[in-house]
Parts: structure tokens; sequence; C-alpha cells
């Protein structure tokens, strides 16, 4: 199949963050690629679903409604209960936007649409994209040029929104040792390439930016929804068997991050969400990929608890701690709440 026959879906998860999701929408406009179609699902309940609507469409607006709902795809799904069916102002892509029946997860947000999408004959990749990206307009066709290589799972450059010179990385490596996950290429320059080392040491492409081929999903299978927040896209990569990962440096994705949760880079400004999501998960994951090893992973998991109490947060270690003893017990999806000031809803 060459390249220009290849056609995109685009899945974007979304937690009432509808600035955000606008301006995605709006880089993805820009594209000179014409053969995609977007597919929104927003987990933040009936609320966030109108003010999404209310911000996306409208004569002045990113989007406009279309009346035509002949699809399959434009009616409600298995765990969207509504889905309104749309295209951009100045191109005639399709934009679907679905109201998921609760708060799914990433995995289960993106599911929400791939598992439909896997009875849909016509598209050939798929694209993951977190609402706060912003794709270059030339990141999807230089995606779908490396993934026709022979590469199931593709990765971008990665930028930083703030220092959109530097990448936040190539992809993610997991320690076996100690369970931590590493930002492969970190801070390197904005379009290079990662070495043949690198590209070895990568284990997944952040879920931020990943895109995957249609034998890819029906060889792997959906993302993980257990997790709830964080390591499906490890998870991904992990389960891919014989896929090979690929890195395409000219498609540039800048991304704000923690925009949703608060998941940001600096230890103090994480949210209680965060910490115990990032605590327990990790445990899970390393359960399951890692054997009895998962203890040496709890025991790192412990440092980086006293971590927090030591620069004066213990409602932040606590949290930390919770999620260590959570992922030992084998909990898994939505928590309810966590230890401390803020819920986990």
């Amino acid at each position: 199949m060459s390249t220009a026959s290849v056609k995109l879906a685009v899945i974007i998860v979304s937690y009432c963050n509808a600035d955000d999701v606008d301006r995605c929408l709006k880089s993805l406009a820009r594209s000179d690629w014409d053969h995609f179609e977007v597919f929104i699902c927003e987990n933040g309940g009936e609320t966030a679903y109108g003010r999404l609507l209310a911000a996306l469409v409208g004569s002045d607006r990113t989007l406009q409604r279309i009346s035509d709902a002949s699809d399959t795809l434009d009616q409600p799904q298995k765990r969207l209960v509504s889905v309104a069916k749309c295209r951009f102002q100045n191109r005639a892509n399709v934009v679907r936007v679905g109201l998921a029946t609760e708060n799914l997860g990433y995995g289960g947000g993106v599911n929400a649409w791939l598992e439909p999408l896997l009875g849909v004959p016509d598209w050939g990749s798929v694209l993951v994209l977190n609402p706060d990206t912003e794709v270059d307009s030339r990141s999807l066709s230089e995606l779908i040029a490396k993934s026709a290589e022979g590469f199931g799972m593709v990765g971008g450059s990665l930028v930083f929104d703030n220092s959109p010179d530097k990448v936040i990385n190539y992809g993610l490596h997991w320690s076996r040792v100690t369970g931590r996950v590493v930002a492969v290429g970190r801070n390197a320059p904005a379009g290079s390439a990662p070495s043949a080392e690198d590209l070895g040491r990568i284990d997944a492409v952040s879920g931020a930016c990943v895109l995957v081929t249609r034998a890819f999903v029906e060889d792997v299978g959906l993302m993980a929804e257990d997790y709830f927040l964080y390591m499906e896209d490890l998870d991904w990569g992990r389960r891919r068997g014989k896929h090979r990962i690929g890195f395409a440096s000219k498609a540039v994705v800048r991304h704000i991050g923690g925009t949703t949760i608060g998941s940001a880079v600096a230890l103090e400004k994480r949210s209680h969400l965060s910490i115990y999501l990032s605590a327990r998960n990790g445990i899970l994951y390393a359960r399951r990929f890692a054997g009895w090893r998962w203890i040496c992973h709890f025991g790192v998991g412990l440092l980086f608890a006293a971590r927090y109490m030591l620069k004066g947060s213990l409602s932040a270690g606590r949290v930390a701690f919770v999620g260590l003893l959570d992922g030992a017990k084998g909990k898994t999806g939505r928590p309810d709440a966590a230890p401390g000031p803020q819920q986990l809803g």
C-alpha cells in the first residue's frame, strides 16, 4: 500500500480541557496530510461535553456540524453515549466528538474509539495524541512515511512547548532493575535523530504522540485500561512482539504536559493524583513484566516517597506510599480517592 492511500485515524482523549483540544485541532487543520479523520473522547461527563462542543463548533469556531450521520461511527458506540459529527471549517476532514459513558481513563478513552474502528476497513494507522499537543504541518505525513518503512509503532520529535528547541524524549525506556522510566534523549536538539544505541533502548513511544499501524493493533490488541493513567504506553510497547519501533525526527510535536491532572516534571508541582498513579502503576507494571523483581522496584519506590518527605511534602510522600501499597495489592482501574487534600476523580 502506498503512503498516499493510507487513511489515518487520530484519537484524542479529553478531560475538561476544551482549550487544549481546540489548539490541537487547529494544528491538525494545518496538516499537509489529507487522509485523516479525528475521533475525540470526552471523559469529563455531560457538562464537560457540552462545553467542549461549545468551544469547538460554530461559525466562528474550528469545526462546523454535519447533519449527515450515515456512517456506523456516527452513532453512539458501546462506551460512547453520544457522538457529534463535525468537520473542519477550512477542510473536509471529519471530526467526531464522543461522550464517554463514564471517566474511562486514558487507555479506556482511546479504546472507546479504537475498538469500533477495528470493525471499519478503510484506515491503515491510528495516531494517539494528548489534547495538550500541537503537531507541525508535516508531522502526520512524516509519521506515516516512517511506518511505511515497516515500523509498527512510530514516534516523532516530542518537544517542550516552552522550549521547542529541546526534545522531551525520543521514547521511553523501562529499567528492569529499578523499575524507573527513563525519557530517552531528554533535552536533545529538536529534529535530531536518536543514535542506534538510543533507538535500541526504547521500549515504547510516549502515549502523548504515538502512531501504530492497523496490523499492530490487530496483532497486539487494544491499550491496557487497568492502569487508568500512566504506563499504558509502556505496556503497549512491551507487548509489541514482532513489530518494530521507528522514529520520525521531522515530525515535530509540541507538548505542554500535565494540563489535565497536574503531572508536572517538577516534584513540588505534581498533583496527588499524578503521584499516586505513578507509584501504583509502576508496581502493577513490574508485577506484570518483571517477575519477582517487583519487590526491588517497591524498595526503589519507597526511596522516592521518602524524597517527597525530605522536600517538605509529607502528604505527597504519604500518597506515594499508599500508591505503592495498592500496587502491591494489585489494585487497578480508577482510584476512588487518595490520602491528602486532593481527591482522585
